[in-house]
């Protein structure tokens, strides 16, 4: 009888930009029979650093991934919106295929075409109009993988309307405002009262950088800083648990509550004016109510350890203790994430302590948490190794192996 041979874990390969292209751009001419006029490029995001701080006005270090979403369109003469997906089988929704018009109201729109007429809703809301359109999307990002999927559909279709509507908005501060309409679509039309960390990464972090986020500042400053990681040998493994996450918007909500009562309490309108004063932890220990200590003890501490992680990788020191400084400034953000916010599960937290013994340097919660992905920092000679190493725990525990990026 011959072996059984492992298959080694499972990646997911990004697309070329060219493939990406093509593939939304044959999905457009199938769906409704027209050839694009224009496509654009929309990535997922992972947060080095930073997560659940945005909507706190503090600080993150997010980057972009190579996978993404890909948007062919072509302009109409009337005010028709029709839409397709090749990830509309399996979202809620209608399908593969929508059509409204640019009048339609997203509350009136289930499922994912909500976030294409919810920003095109969105810049209309902010005075900017235009003709209708077709549009394909066309997706290699892993759908509710806390990867940003939703936001890059926001996105891309801001690209598609900036371009159709020739509205100029190509620089950091169109950018920007592209990325405040998806956050308005994200919030107002969609309903999930999330941050802008998701739009303000992806339109405006280039593929080789991280982006120092600071969301107290109006528009939110971003400050590209090159990712290092790749020049030392190391890059980010994201595990796909392929859990669904659970129910982020009551999430969001809750927690954004939660953290402005927790600012009230310290007389403060936010939790980033509580981390910028000095003796910041001690006050915060101060907080009576014991849920409000802990969800401030994790934004102001997150938002020091975004400081130290940036200077760390503009540091001069010996680049080995640098990143092992980082490693561990990850390790602390999950713990902050598990304990003092409960945004981790027992998945996520099965594949960070799997990802240590891998000898990840650093590994955490990416994204909202509740299920979803997590992202470590490891050895780029070493990722495959980890990857098996980390498939093989998940299987030991009884659970469905993960999936694997690498950014």
């Amino acid at each position: 009888m011959s072996a059984v041979v492992d298959p080694g874990p499972t990646w997911v390969e990004a697309w070329t930009p060219a493939e990406g292209a093509s593939r939304a751009s044959a999905l457009l001419r199938g769906a409704f029979g027209v050839d694009a006029t224009c496509t654009w490029r929309a990535p997922g995001r992972v947060t080095v650093i930073g997560e659940h701080t945005d909507y706190s006005e503090g600080l993150a270090l997010p980057t972009v991934t190579p996978h993404a979403v890909y948007a062919a369109a072509r302009p109409r003469e009337d005010r028709v919106v029709r839409v397709a997906s090749d990830q509309g089988a399996f979202l809620d929704g209608p399908g593969t295929t929508w059509e409204g018009t640019l009048d339609t109201d997203p509350q009136d729109v289930e499922g994912w075409p909500r976030y294409v007429i919810g920003l095109l809703w969105a810049m209309q809301e902010r005075g900017y109009d235009g003709c209708g359109m077709d549009i394909a999307l066309a997706s290699c990002l892993p759908p509710r993988a806390g990867l940003a999927s939703s936001a890059a559909v926001l996105a891309a279709t801001g690209l598609v309307a900036d371009d159709l509507w020739r509205l100029a908005l190509d620089g950091d501060a169109g950018r920007a405002e592209i990325a405040d309409a998806c956050l308005d679509a994200e919030n107002l039309a969609v309903g999930t009262l999330c941050g802008a960390l998701d739009p303000h990464t992806i339109l405006r972090c280039g593929p080789d950088d991280a982006l120092l986020l600071d969301f107290a500042e109006h528009p939110t400053s971003a400050v590209p800083y090159p990712m290092y990681f790749r020049d030392y040998g190391l890059g980010l493994l994201v595990i796909d648990t392929g859990v669904p996450r659970g129910d982020v918007q009551q999430l969001f909500r809750t927690r954004r509550s939660e953290c402005a009562a927790a600012a009230e309490s310290l007389g403060a309108r936010t939790l980033r004016e509580v981390a910028d004063t000095p003796l910041a932890a001690r006050r915060v220990e101060g907080i009576a109510d014991p849920v409000l200590r802990r969800r401030a003890r994790h934004v102001t501490a997150e938002i020091e350890r975004v400081r130290l992680v940036v200077g760390e990788l503009s540091g001069t020191g010996p680049a080995h203790e640098r990143f092992v400084t980082i490693g561990k400034a990850i390790y602390r953000s999950h713990a902050s994430l598990e304990l003092d916010y409960e945004a981790s599960d027992p998945t996520l937290d099965l594949a960070v302590d799997a990802a240590f013994r891998a000898g990840a340097l650093g590994a955490r919660v990416s994204g909202a948490g509740y299920g979803g992905a997590v992202v470590a920092l490891v050895r780029k000679t070493q990722a495959r190794l980890a990857a098996l190493h980390i498939a093989h725990g998940f299987t030991d525990a009884g659970r469905d192996e993960p999936r694997f990026l690498w950014v």
